[in-house]
């Protein structure tokens, strides 16, 4: 702003110094010392003109400079590689899914809703299970399971097996049955959640 002053300044003094001229020359007395007097002081004058206008620009190519150094000088931050992968420093813990065929027998639905309600209360924050049981038919733990994942979104079946009078429960993935307990036919379905969950594969 100071620098659009200093310009406007100078050329005010030119424009008046212009107009002057011709009044200053047509002031010369009828003498030779006269005309000498004017030709001096216009001389002086210009001088000064001179002197003062050379110097605002002066000014000016000064501020101009100025301004150009500080915005040289201004350096971006820079990011700082700390060689540290945040990502595995601290993983993002992913949420498991659990889903549980239902049961035989004629209380089989209700121990399968006793069951899944006892194993949610024991479960972690990273453990989700399915709140109502699964009727998927009479297919195999492991095609059971794939129906569960593609349809409900569950990582795991837990599953009943019922043989010669041999109670075993087990959990199955997509790709393969992962465990299966010892008989379980005098347990609780306390015991029995506290088996699963110390299987090892959640």
């Amino acid at each position: 702003m100071e620098s659009k002053y200093r310009t406007t300044t100078a050329l005010v003094l030119i424009f008046v110094f212009l107009l002057s001229c011709p009044l200053m020359a047509g002031e010369g007395g009828g003498g030779e010392t006269g005309e000498d007097g004017d030709s001096n002081a216009m001389t002086y004058i210009t001088i000064g003109l001179i002197v003062v206008v050379g110097g605002l620009f002066f000014l000016d190519v000064l501020a101009g400079s100025g301004g150009e150094t500080v915005i040289a000088d201004t350096v971006p931050d820079q990011i700082v590689e700390t060689g540290i992968n945040w990502d595995e420093a601290f993983p993002e813990e992913e949420l498991i899914t659990l889903a549980v065929s239902v049961f035989s027998g004629e209380e089989g639905s209700g121990n399968t809703v006793q069951f899944i309600n006892i194993l949610n209360d024991m479960v972690g924050d990273n453990i989700a299970v399915y709140t109502d049981p699964l009727d998927l038919g009479t297919d195999s733990a492991v095609q059971q399971a794939t129906m569960a994942h593609e349809y409900f979104g569950a990582n795991y079946l837990i599953f009943q097996v019922e043989d010669s009078g041999i109670l075993q429960y087990g959990i199955a993935s997509p790709d393969s049955i992962l465990w299966t307990s010892t008989d379980q036919s005098d347990n609780s379905v306390l015991v029995i959640a506290e088996e699963v969950l110390q299987s090892g594969v959640f």
